[in-house]
């Protein structure tokens, strides 16, 4: 499907002998005895929480191996017009312009609706502010170093359909509808807090637990919804893209209504600065995609 180019060649590489960087990364807890330093994960207050320094595999090497109907992600090549824009409204704009016809086209779907209050930029904090400085606050995130997945599965319909009423488009019959969730880094490479992907075929349904989630945006100061958090296990199989560059794009999906290809990306970010101390302060945009088939 599709016709962006895949971001390497075609060469077979044995997974287990990807070369890895450690990366901590916080976990629901499993059971009241798991023996992991307990970690406290800001508007998670609710939920215990542990973290674990995890083995994390640089996924260049099998790019062109990766599938959103196996492991969940995927890495393309894909031009963008937000690269030096800081301000977060334009960008979002910009984004959302471009991605809805690309992903259309893509996924050569029947129609695509960008989830307007899910796509926002991130920043590590140690990030300079602009000239000018930041508008929009709410639209901007540090970011998540907990393994996660944003849409649990019955919350999917519910949110395609709330995001059809507030933009006001009439609901339509569909065979299958996927949320896509499209990420690019803004910033020069290295990122110092890149993202972390677990390959879906490793994640076990014991893995994931559905939670409380408090927002903290200001348009959505203290609402609460429903979102997944992982367990962790030794079996799960954890991805990074190392050096992403701005004409590069992943794609993970969080949600998908034919259940045989029902894997969806755990993901979460992690601190790389003990491989990359040198790195930049990570700047990244993230939208999120209801793609639809008549």
């Amino acid at each position: 499907m599709g016709h962006a180019k895949r971001a390497t060649t075609m060469t077979q590489v044995n997974r287990d002998q990807l070369e890895t960087v450690q990366g901590v990364i916080a976990f629901g807890r499993r059971s009241p005895d798991e023996a992991a330093p307990a970690v406290e994960v800001p508007t998670y207050d609710q939920v215990p929480m542990v973290s674990y320094d995890i083995p994390i595999r640089d996924a260049r090497p099998i790019a062109h191996e990766l599938s959103l109907d196996r492991e969940g992600f995927e890495l393309i090549r894909q031009k963008s017009s937000c690269e030096g824009l800081h301000d977060p409204e334009v960008v979002r704009e910009k984004y959302m312009d471009e991605m809805v016809p690309f992903i259309k086209d893509y996924f050569n779907a029947s129609w695509v609706v960008p989830r307007r209050s899910g796509t926002y930029m991130r920043r590590s904090a140690g990030t300079a502010l602009p000239k000018n400085g930041w508008n929009s606050s709410e639209l901007l995130r540090e970011p998540g170093g907990l393994a996660h997945i944003d849409y649990p599965p019955i919350a999917g319909p519910m949110i395609a359909a709330a995001e059809n009423q507030v933009q006001g488009i009439p609901i339509r019959p569909y065979s299958r509808m996927m949320i896509i969730q499209a990420w690019r880094a803004l910033s020069p490479p290295p990122q110092d807090f890149p993202l972390a992907f677990c390959d879906a075929s490793t994640l076990a349904p014991s893995d994931i637990s559905v939670v409380e989630y408090v927002s903290n945006l200001r348009n959505e100061a203290n609402s609460v919804s429903k979102t997944t958090v992982i367990h962790r296990d030794e079996k799960q199989r954890w991805y990074y893209f190392p050096d992403m560059l701005p004409d590069e794009l992943i794609l993970f999906k969080g949600y998908d209504s034919d259940t045989h290809y029902a894997p969806r990306a755990a993901h979460s970010a992690f601190d790389n600065r003990r491989a990359q101390p040198g790195a930049h302060p990570r700047e990244s945009i993230e939208g999120r995609f209801f793609v639809y088939f008549a």
